[in-house]
C-alpha cells in the first residue's frame, strides 16, 4: 500500500528556547527565510505525501495557519501589484492538504502520535519531526529515501546517524546489525541509554515510516522514561512482532529545539544548502 500520509508531531512547548517560544512556536522560526515547518512539509512532499496531518495544541494554531489562504492579505497583494509575493504565498498555501488533530495534553512523542491514528486510517504512514531539517548529502528527500526502504522490504523503517558517544544518553537508540549497505536489521531499540545500557551509536534522527499496526502498540505503551508514552517502547514491540530496519542517513540533521542548532542551521544551510 503506498504511503501517502504524514504525521507531524508540532504540539510541544519548546521550553529549550523560551522566553521566543511562550508566543512563537518553534516550528515557525525562521531557517534560511522559511519557517522550520516549511522546511520538514516541503520533505514530505518531495517524498511523495499527499496529506501531512499536523499534531498541535493549543495556541500553536498558527502553525497550520501558515498553509492555509489569507484573502486579506491576497486582496492587499494583487492590490499592490506584488504578484511574486503572491506567487510564492500560493506556492505554499497550494503545497500539500493540510489536517490538523490535537494534543489536550503533552504526555510523550508517542502519545502525540497516536492523536493522529483516525486521521491516519489503517495505512502505512510516516512521521517527521517537527523542528529538525534533514538534509542529505544528494540533496534529495530523507523520507523518499524511507518510503524506498519500505517499499522495498515491506518493514516499518527508522531513519538513523551515527552520534558521538558523550550525546547517546540524548536520543533512541537503535541496535543491530547491518545487511544491506546502509541498511540495518533492528535487535533492540532504547530510549536514551546511559553508557552502560550500549555498544550502539547509531540514534534515532526524527524520521520513521510505519505500518499502521505501531498504533495497536501505542495504545498498549505504559508511561516510561520520564513517565510519558515513548514511541521508542513502541517501536520495540513492533520490532519482536514483524521486524525493524533502520536507514542509515548520508547527510545531516539540524535540531531546532535549541539556540544553537538553530543558528547552525541557519549558517549551514545559508552556505552549503541544496536549492
Amino acid at each position: 500500500m503506498k504511503v501517502r500520509k504524514a504525521v507531524i508531531p508540532a504540539a510541544g512547548f519548546g521550553t529549550r528556547m523560551l522566553p521566543i517560544t511562550s508566543i512563537v512556536p518553534k516550528e515557525l522560526l525562521p531557517v534560511c527565510g522559511r519557517p522550520v515547518i516549511e522546511h520538514v512539509v516541503k520533505e514530505a512532499v518531495d517524498g511523495g505525501i499527499e496529506e501531512v496531518i499536523l499534531v498541535i495544541s493549543e495556541g500553536k494554531e498558527a502553525v497550520a495557519d501558515y498553509f492555509r489562504p489569507n484573502e486579506k492579505l491576497r486582496a492587499q497583494l494583487i492590490k499592490d501589484g506584488k504578484h511574486d509575493a503572491l506567487k510564492q504565498l500560493e506556492n505554499i498555501w497550494n503545497m500539500v492538504k493540510i489536517t490538523t488533530v490535537y494534543q489536550h495534553e503533552q504526555n510523550g512523542l508517542g502519545h502525540a502520535v497516536l492523536a493522529a491514528k483516525d486521521a491516519v486510517g489503517n495505512e502505512p504512514f510516516a512521521v517527521l519531526l517537527g523542528d529538525s531539517i534533514i538534509q542529505m548529502d544528494e540533496c534529495g528527500s530523507f523520507t523518499k529515501h524511507l518510503i524506498s526502504t519500505f517499499n522495498m522490504y515491506g518493514r516499518s523503517v527508522v531513519g538513523v546517524q551515527e552520534v558521538e558517544e558523550c550525546l547517546i544518553h540524548k536520543y533512541g537508540i537503535f541496535e543491530g546489525g547491518e545487511f544491506d549497505d546502509t541498511i540495518y536489521n533492528g535487535k533492540r531499540l532504547i530510549e536514551k541509554p546511559t553508557e552502560d545500557e550500549t555498544n550502539s551509536n547509531l540514534a534515532f534522527c526524527a524520521r520513521y515510516v510505519f505500518k499502521p499496526e505501531i498504533f495497536q502498540f501505542l495504545e498498549q505503551t505504559k508511561p516510561g522514561r520520564n513517565n510519558e508514552i515513548q514511541l521508542t517502547d513502541a517501536m520495540h514491540q513492533l520490532l519482536l512482532s514483524d521486524g525493524l530496519l533502520g536507514a542509515k542517513l548520508l547527510g545531516d540533521r539540524y535540531d531546532i529545539g535549541d539556540c544553537n542548532g538553530l543558528l547552525l542551521a541557519n549558517l549551514s544551510l545559508t552556505e552549503f544548502g541544496c536549492k
